[in-house]
């Protein structure tokens, strides 16, 4: 008697519902866990048919399944496709997972259940499986966009070429700056080409490009080519960002992503981001900085903290209205202290403890442009480089954010 209850002590400690049937369906025992993935109450489902679990549009043909495997029975693994669908006691039909086995005694054959309920898995494969087309339509979206630039951009040059090539031809240039509008429609035509499958060459191509035009502009200060160009390279580093999260976030997916660590000056990195931030900067805004005393040379991965100081600088300035300041601050002691503040448009209450998940936008940010793993990758990288990230916002009138960053990593096991 004692063994048959640490047999019944085994059974009902088993996380899978277990359930053995005769050759004719009928249940002759199982375990309190399948009881609960069911909804019954114990002992309730002794000697009940195999059914009773089984929905009604179901069951005629569950039952020829059962009858052909008494014929030959054999063995189901889980995790391989054995998924069905069970009826809960209050009639809702729920996943579960099942593996199959069968023995014999006293001459009669048994069959035995293992059943899980996947839920909560199912689920989850939903919302990945939504994310997915969200995602999907955003690069369509963006592709559009990019495409509509492009269309821009050369009915610009068309025009631009006949002003450059009248005015060069008179101070004898004609030949250079024909070769280099050659060079710029070859360019564009590439990327036309490779646009929807090759980003990262197409637009390091058109910012090589623009950058001329702009060069040669200077020379006729065209207020209208001199919009078109800072549109244009708005446009290209919106993407580039884009694009860039997106390789990092599969890097560091796939664990892909090595860190190196070299010697460099702090505030000299951090000006050239403010420096390249211009072309992203929206009417009248201005960037304040506040370099440490003595600008401390850290032993840092540079790119690395060039993404984690350009996510955030550029959310500040995307976030923020025309005509308004930003102000970065740099302080050095054992850590470096970064802080960032702006008066733009807050983050809700409700959505500050979200700000670092993976595709999270808070409410009153889905109308700009963005896809909601930039924050994502800054934790990850700020984690992996011993930092820490504080955010304090408030809706409507501005966030800072604070980061602090150890001066040398040489003692981090990476």
């Amino acid at each position: 008697m004692m063994q048959n209850d640490f047999y019944k002590v085994c059974f009902d400690s088993l996380l899978e519902g277990l359930c053995i049937t005769d050759n004719k369906g009928k249940i002759i025992a199982n375990n309190s866990s399948l009881e609960d993935i069911f909804g019954y109450d114990k002992g309730e489902l002794f000697h009940k048919n195999i059914d009773i679990l089984i929905p009604l549009e179901s069951r005629k043909t569950h039952q020829s399944h059962y009858k052909t495997y008494f014929n030959s029975p054999k063995k189901f693994k889980k995790g391989k496709g054995r998924e069905f669908f069970g009826l809960h006691n209050n009639g809702s039909i729920i996943p579960v997972e099942i593996g199959l086995n069968y023995f014999d005694y006293k001459d009669k054959f048994y069959a035995k259940a293992l059943i899980t309920d996947i839920s909560s898995r199912k689920k989850e494969e939903l919302k990945i499986k939504m994310l997915n087309i969200d995602l999907e339509r955003e690069v369509k979206r963006q592709t559009d966009e990019l495409t509509n630039t492009v269309t821009k951009l050369k009915t610009s040059n068309k025009k631009l070429k006949e002003e450059i090539q009248e005015k060069i031809i008179a101070k004898n240039k004609a030949k250079v700056a024909f070769e280099k509008e050659k060079e710029l429609h070859l360019l564009q035509t590439k990327f036309l080409s490779l646009a929807s499958h090759e980003f990262k060459t197409p637009l390091s191509g058109i910012l090589t490009s623009i950058g001329l035009i702009d060069k040669y502009n200077k020379a006729f200060s065209d207020t209208h080519i001199e919009n078109h160009v800072h549109t244009i390279k708005k446009l290209v580093y919106q993407l580039n960002t884009v694009l860039d999260d997106f390789l990092f976030l599969e890097k560091t997916e796939t664990k892909a992503l090595n860190y190196h660590f070299t010697n460099f000056h702090f505030c000299e990195i951090v000006s050239e981001i403010i420096k390249n931030s211009k072309s992203v900067l929206k009417k009248s805004q201005k960037i304040i900085f506040t370099p440490s005393k003595n600008d401390i040379e850290i032993y840092q991965d540079k790119k690395i903290i060039e993404i984690i100081i350009r996510n955030i600088l550029y959310n500040a300035i995307k976030y923020s209205p025309e005509d308004s300041k930003i102000e970065i601050q740099v302080t050095t002691n054992q850590y470096i202290t970064v802080t960032i503040k702006d008066n733009g448009i807050g983050i809700p209450k409700e959505a500050q403890k979200h700000i670092f998940e993976r595709f999270f936008r808070a409410k009153n940010a889905l109308h700009f442009q963005g896809t909601g793993i930039g924050l994502n990758i800054v934790k990850h990288h700020i984690n992996a480089l011993g930092g820490l990230i504080y955010i304090k916002s408030t809706e409507h009138l501005g966030t800072v954010v604070t980061l602090k960053l150890p001066v040398n990593c040489k003692n981090l096991n990476m």
